[in-house]
């Protein structure tokens, strides 16, 4: 009686201990996003040399930006998983835009002191994401966040706004705790009509996940 009782026990419990484990309900991702906007925006003033200097008065000068730099968007974010279509998490994005300044003559001459600007723009905001097709290896999503963007730059200069981001589309493939997904969306940040940061920034962006 004892070894059927022990029979029937494993019989019973080896379907449960051989079964996959549940989708975890936590992800968290990291990833990078393009500058295109950032790009187009923020761009050198380099005007060069002019066709008749000596025309131009002994006092003429220009104040140009030159030299510029782009780190691109990096971007991390915590996901909790509601139910198998909708998430809640919050991101944080950063990015870095470089340049340097200069007052230079009539001959194109730098007449001073050249300056470097380190700017960096950082967003914080809660998401949402709706999980509308899933498959054991591939999962479609869309999603949206709001939150708050910090400007600030090495000269000391420090400003606050909103911030807003459409994911319009997002595929994840991956099974397990690992896995990768590539995005289309739309950052936009400003703090007035006269400080706009990001328009239809981060296009793309490509990330990698973990699952528990």
């Amino acid at each position: 009686m004892r070894k059927l009782l022990i029979l029937l026990t494993l019989c019973v419990a080896a379907p449960v201990f051989g079964a996959q484990p549940p989708e975890g309900r936590h992800t968290l991702r990291m990833g990078w996003g393009d500058m295109l906007f950032e790009t187009l925006a923020f761009h050198s003033t380099v005007s060069g040399t002019y066709p008749s200097p000596e025309s131009l008065p002994a006092t003429f000068f220009r104040d140009e930006k030159y030299g510029f730099g782009y780190t691109g968007h990096f971007y991390a974010e915590y996901l909790y998983r509601c139910s198998r279509v909708v998430s809640v998490g919050i991101q944080a994005d950063a990015e870095g835009i470089f340049w340097k300044e200069g007052r230079f003559d009539r001959y194109h001459k730098l007449t001073g002191a050249e300056v470097a600007v380190r700017n960096w723009d950082v967003v914080l905001m809660p998401t949402v994401r709706f999980t509308w097709l899933r498959r054991p290896m591939v999962r479609l999503y869309s999603g949206l966040g709001a939150g708050s963007v910090f400007a600030f730059d090495n000269r000391r200069q420090f400003k606050a706004g909103f911030s807003v981001n459409f994911n319009w589309i997002g595929l994840e493939i991956g099974k397990g705790h690992w896995g990768g997904n590539v995005e289309l969306g739309m950052l936009n940040s400003l703090s007035d009509p006269y400080h706009i940061y990001q328009a239809g920034s981060r296009l793309i962006s490509f990330g990698a996940y973990y699952k528990w």
